[in-house]
């Protein structure tokens, strides 16, 4: 124990914190089908195959149908970086994100690097 760091221990508790409140907030927005169906990233038994399946599923129907079928595709990796967090904590609080996880929301730190 005495050869590590307080930030190397500080960084896995707070991987640890991260995924409890990341585990509840995903039952909140499942709970109340807050995420579109056809949200296919970061959610539990939804993978890039199941997107890859209803493309295709949508183009053959269309297809069929004597139809034109088109798609969008986004990279969204960077996206949070640039989210306005006052308006997010906003939304997250009309979905009924109150009390103490909304407080951990406000006030967790937006780079844990600040303590390392």
């Amino acid at each position: 124990m005495s050869n590590y760091r307080l930030t190397s221990l500080l960084k896995s508790l707070s991987e640890i914190v991260e995924k409890i409140m990341q585990t509840r907030l995903m039952n909140q927005l499942t709970k109340y089908s807050i995420l579109s169906s056809q949200q296919y990233g970061f959610r539990e038994n939804l993978t890039t195959d199941n997107a890859t399946y209803q493309l295709t599923y949508e183009i053959l129907t269309a297809m069929n149908n004597k139809s034109k079928a088109g798609d969008i595709f986004c990279d969204m990796e960077k996206a949070f970086d640039f989210v306005n967090h006052n308006i997010l904590l906003f939304k997250m609080e009309l979905y009924g994100i109150i009390g103490k996880e909304m407080t951990f929301y406000t006030q967790y730190p937006t780079d844990i690097n600040e303590y390392s």
